[in-house]
């Protein structure tokens, strides 16, 4: 191989070597909520990978409408530009060579859409990279599932009946019973009953679901003498939403009825009222027995 073949192949390692550099400029990660809460603020942030670029511009985008932008050899190097749905509070937001984080406030059912970041290189090669990914904005749940008509303790053999309500949200939410870890099945539950209302640009349903069964049957005589019933409360697709409540009740047979409830009141402050109830009973029988024997002396 001559000289000229080593310069050609010098030539072409150059080359190639700079085209695989021109290639390297990608967005490495995007991070865009999929679901969020009207009421909180989110932060969006993209990362990029120049390999050898110059960074011209990082520009987001709401559905396809531009409403930021960071331009490093600009004046200004931040531009915000009106999109609705979009509140981008002053300096909440920070770009430099490898990433660009921006910060939405006041957030509405208008704030949903496809939100892309898109990076840009400088001359000569003006190379472009971008990924987007679609938010939704709703009304989550702010609270955990109520339980209502629920004691404390219950008779082996009584019919229990509790209602289960969700907080209100504008996404759909399913409520599922469990009594001592087993899923309640359909003969113990009642239909749903929803309730809807109009607020902060929504329909926000609340839904109600009641259990009604039995304290009989395998899972209760193994059970420890405990009753637990839970009741959770998922979003579909959604599984670190899910929320739950869960409460505990005693079970006690139906011989022992009476002396739990005495040991019960008693833990109230009551337990002295039995015994003064016999003394003064007592004390009745004796007056009566005293009465009795003076009017026998007196007809003698």
């Amino acid at each position: 191989m001559g000289k000229l073949d080593n310069w050609l192949l010098m030539i072409l390692s150059i080359f190639l070597i700079d085209v695989r550099r021109v290639c390297c400029l990608f967005v490495t990660d995007l991070n865009v909520p999929e679901i969020v809460d009207f009421r909180d603020n989110v932060t969006l942030s993209c990362s990029y990978e120049m390999s050898g670029h110059t960074l011209n511009s990082v520009k987001w985008y709401k559905d396809k409408m531009e409403f930021f932008r960071y331009s490093p050899m600009m004046h200004p190097v931040y531009i915000k530009f009106p999109v609705t749905g979009v509140h981008l509070p002053d300096g909440k937001y920070y770009c430099n060579e490898s990433a660009c984080k921006v910060e939405l406030s006041t957030l509405s059912a208008k704030s949903s859409g496809v939100y892309k970041c898109e990076v840009s290189g400088d001359a000569p090669h003006f190379q472009l990279a971008a990924k987007e990914d679609n938010m939704t904005v709703a009304a989550l749940p702010q609270s955990d599932p109520l339980i209502e008509s629920f004691n404390p303790m219950y008779r082996m053999e009584d019919f229990l009946s509790a209602t289960c309500t969700s907080d209100y949200s504008s996404v759909p939410t399913r409520l599922t019973w469990y009594i001592n870890g087993e899923q309640a099945s359909l003969g113990e539950l009642q239909p749903n009953v929803d309730t809807s209302i109009s607020a902060h640009g929504y329909i926000l349903r609340r839904i109600k679901l009641q259990v009604h069964f039995y304290l009989s049957g395998p899972r209760f005589f193994h059970a420890g003498k405990i009753l637990n019933l839970k009741c959770v409360a998922e979003i579909e697709n959604f599984p670190e939403l899910s929320r739950e409540t869960s409460l505990n009740a005693v079970l006690i047979p139906y011989d022992n009825l009476n002396n739990q409830m005495l040991i019960h009141a008693g833990s109230s402050g009551f337990t002295k009222s039995p015994f003064i109830a016999v003394r003064i009973t007592f004390s009745i029988m004796v007056t009566t027995v005293i009465f009795s024997t003076i009017s026998s002396l007196s007809n003698l």
